[in-house]
């Protein structure tokens, strides 16, 4: 029970330290602390730590083009955004800890919105939908499921 306690803190302070580059613990630590304490255990949640630190990069790379993306629309009012609502099905996580890493991960990216986790789809409000969003998406879930230890089917698979 106390190493798992501690490694949810490890990891809910690493998390913050991320999202606020370093800053406000004042607030950070009474939230990890009382996150780590409240968190569900289950044992079927495992997150390999080479792929947790491989998927730290890419967290941060698309936090950071979310962001410029945001910010060319504010700045340049005639590049009017392409918004919209899709259902994004499930490919590659069963139901989880994983599916709720990304609906929570996708809530972080500016320009999107977690609107509805169901069983079979994600609902997703897209401030910029482009023919890169479904893809990107895909990609996205693939690199969780591989955070949570999860096999990846390929699409020649998924169609058996």
């Amino acid at each position: 029970m106390a190493v798992r306690l501690a490694r949810r803190l490890v990891l809910l302070s690493l998390l913050w330290w991320v999202i606020s580059g370093g800053g406000a613990w004042v607030w950070g630590l009474p939230v990890i602390l009382a996150t780590a304490l409240v968190m569900p255990t289950s044992g079927a949640a495992r997150l390999r730590p080479l792929a947790l630190i491989t998927f730290l990069p890419l967290a941060l790379w698309l936090a950071l083009r979310g962001g410029l993306q945001v910010a060319a629309l504010a700045c340049r009012p005639r590049l009017a955004p392409a918004t919209r609502v899709i259902d994004y099905p499930w490919r590659h996580l069963p139901e989880g800890p994983g599916r709720l890493f990304m609906a929570s991960l996708i809530n972080l990216l500016p320009g999107t919105l977690t609107l509805r986790l169901t069983p079979d789809t994600l609902r997703i409000h897209v401030l910029q939908m482009d023919a890169r969003t479904r893809p990107e998406l895909e990609r996205l879930e693939a690199r969780v499921a591989r955070l949570f230890t999860q096999r990846i089917v390929p699409p020649d698979e998924e169609l058996r």
